[in-house]
């Protein structure tokens, strides 16, 4: 069985388990151990990873270097997992 964080583009998936070992350990080991997230998952993950994405916002709020990639990140988990197909279990 193949899990969320298996499922993530490893171009995007360090970043993606970094940020969410820092900020929310718990939902990081919870999509370790299941093949797609729930909805209140997929808001955790858009909160981590947005507050993150703020956190790296340049001059003129550009995003930095790391923000595009963080953004790029959490573009691609929404992609891969959108709303409409996930339940609130």
């Amino acid at each position: 069985m193949s899990n969320v964080i298996d499922e993530v583009p490893s171009e995007f998936r360090d970043v993606i388990v970094e940020l969410l070992g820092e900020r929310e350990p718990e939902l990081l080991s919870a999509l370790r151990a299941q093949e797609k997230p729930t909805l209140d998952q997929q808001e955790a993950v858009i909160d981590a990873l947005g507050d993150a994405f703020t956190e790296n916002l340049g001059a003129g709020y550009e995003p930095t270097e790391r923000g595009v990639v963080i953004d790029n990140a959490l573009g691609t988990f929404l992609t891969r997992w959108p709303a409409e197909e996930l339940s609130d279990r």
